[in-house]
Parts: C-alpha cells; structure tokens; sequence
C-alpha cells in the first residue's frame, strides 16, 4: 500500500509543471514585449497637445488611444453627416484624437491645406468624406461614416493602448505666426512621423459658424531627427493644437472597416466646371449687321415699294363756270 501511495506521489509531482506551465499561456503579456506586425500606414503612436506663443516640449503632451482622420469639404454635402459622426466622440470618448482634414485643393473649399493634401493623398483616397482610424481602418462615404462608434468599440478591447513600437522626443518654439520643431524619433520599425497644426473655433467661410479641429498646417513624412521651421497659418483666435502621429512607413494598406456599400445618391467629388464662354461686344454687332444684311437680300424688291412717294388722285374739273 505505502508503495502504491509512493508511486501517486511521484507522478503528480511529474504533471505539476506542466499544468504550471499550462496556466501561465493565459496570462496577458505586456504590449510591449509582444511581437506585433504592423501594417504600411499604421498609426503606432498618437502624442498631443495645446501651443501657444512661446515654448514646449513632449514630456507635457499626453497619449491618445485611438486617431480619427476625417477628410471633408465645406461643399460637401455628404461630409455633414461625417462630421457629426466625429463630433459626437467628444462626448462618448473624448480620449480619442479626432482631426479634420480639408485636402480639397482647387476647390471651392478656403479651408483646404497642403499638408491636408498630402496625408490624404498618403491613403490614395479618391472621395468625401473618407474616415481613416489608426491608419489602418477606413469609412468611406456618408453610409459606411455611421460605423465608427462600432468600429472604434471592437478596436478598444485588443488594441489598446500600443507601447513600444516608437520613441518620440520633440520641442518647439513658437514666434508670431511661425514655429519651429525640434524632433528625435526612433524605433525598430521603420517608422515617420507627421506634425500637424489644428485650430478650433474656425469661422466657416462666408457663415457665422465655426468649426474644431481643422488641420491649418504642418509636416509630414519626416524621420530621424532634424529641426524644420513652417508657418502655422493661423484664422482668428482660435486655440491651436499640436498633434504628433508616428506611423509605419510605406504606402498605407487600409481594410474596410464597414460592410456597409459605399453607393450613395448625392456627390463625394468636385469637379472644376466649364469656363463661361462669353461674346464680345464687337462679335455681337458684327453679328448683327450680318443678319440685318441676310435679311435685306429678300426684301430688296419689296422695301422700295414700301417706301416710294404714292401720286395724289388727278380731280375733276368738270362743271367749271
């Protein structure tokens, strides 16, 4: 009997460790230490935070756990659905970095920016509004722009917060309408980072109503560390935000983030018309004369008779005295 009992002994104390070992695969590892594949585009790091005149630096700027693109135009009529998507995040997840792009150039859009053109041309977009979450994710047009909530909803449980994909440092000095940054980025990917300028308040152009969050100016594509100098393009007195994204270099691979089709009745693009093609004065009485001439070859025989001097009647002088 004490032998059998010996034998139980030894053999639990075999199966021990692997159901130790078992065990510790569930246990969450940090996010760090996880080998993540990202994708071209992705966004890994989102860092902002309020300028004014004078000076600041990173370590004051906080961590956003998500991006939100919208890519938009005042002449847009689909976009105002787009926009009210966006706006209504400040109130069920004010956390999440939202900013405006207005990449229109050419356009009727006045709010339409460079640097917007060129993060939107970096996602090969071809329409408003477009949604672009983390770089990866996008919502295309005013039905599929519904889903955000929903898609920022499914994104919060395995992809939040990413650390250690990225190291940024950076400082920036601010005097009358220019600012300069100052930036070291590195990291293990291949990586850049993107300085946009947004402001709030910004007075719709030929309306009395203002918008947040409007990207004025900025840098993209940059990498290592360098110092570069740009115009802030500030309207009015609105408070000026900057914002930081690193993201995986390389043309940006973006997935579908809605099942819903992208149709939609009313017009995503805007397209130049044709020029007014207007008539100078002297063609227009050249041309007149010429009619005038066309239509007197007809009436060549008629209009004299018109015009000729008619003979009164002869009278009678019969019964003259």
């Amino acid at each position: 009997m004490a032998s059998n009992r010996l034998l139980i002994l030894v053999a639990a104390m075999l199966l021990l460790p692997p159901i130790i070992s078992l065990g510790s695969v569930s246990t969450p590892a940090l996010a760090e230490s996880q080998n993540v594949d990202f994708a071209p585009g992705e966004v890994v790091m989102v860092m902002t935070m309020p300028i004014s005149n004078g000076t600041g630096n990173s370590s004051n700027a906080g961590h956003a756990p998500h991006l939100v693109e919208l890519h938009t135009a005042t002449w847009c009529a689909p976009c105002r659905v787009a926009e009210d998507e966006v706006n209504e995040l400040e109130s069920w997840w004010p956390d999440v970095k939202t900013i405006s792009l207005h990449p229109s150039l050419g356009s009727p859009d006045e709010l339409a920016t460079s640097v917007s053109s060129e993060v939107y041309q970096k996602y090969s977009l071809s329409g408003y509004p477009s949604i672009i979450v983390d770089g990866h994710w996008s919502l295309l047009g005013d039905k599929q722009v519904t889903d955000l909530q929903s898609l920022l909803s499914n994104l919060s449980g395995n992809n939040l917060p990413k650390q250690g994909a990225a190291n940024l440092n950076f400082s920036w000095q601010m005097a009358g309408g220019n600012i300069t940054i100052n930036w070291n980025l590195t990291s293990q990917n291949e990586v850049q980072v993107d300085f946009l300028i947004s402001q709030d308040e910004v007075v719709w152009p030929g309306t009395t109503q203002t918008i947040d969050k409007v990207v004025r100016s900025g840098l993209t594509n940059l990498a290592g560390d360098n110092e570069q100098t740009f115009s802030v393009n500030r309207t009015g007195a609105g408070t000026l935000t900057l914002t930081a994204i690193v993201r995986i270099s390389g043309d940006a691979n973006l997935e579908a983030g809605s099942e819903i089709p992208l149709f939609s009745g009313l017009p995503d693009t805007w397209d130049e018309p044709e020029s007014a093609r207007t008539l100078s004065p002297k063609f227009i009485a050249a041309f007149s004369i010429l009619i005038f001439i066309l239509a007197l070859i007809p009436m060549r025989h008629t209009v004299p008779v018109l015009f000729a001097k008619q003979q009164p009647p002869s009278q009678s002088h019969d019964g003259e005295e």
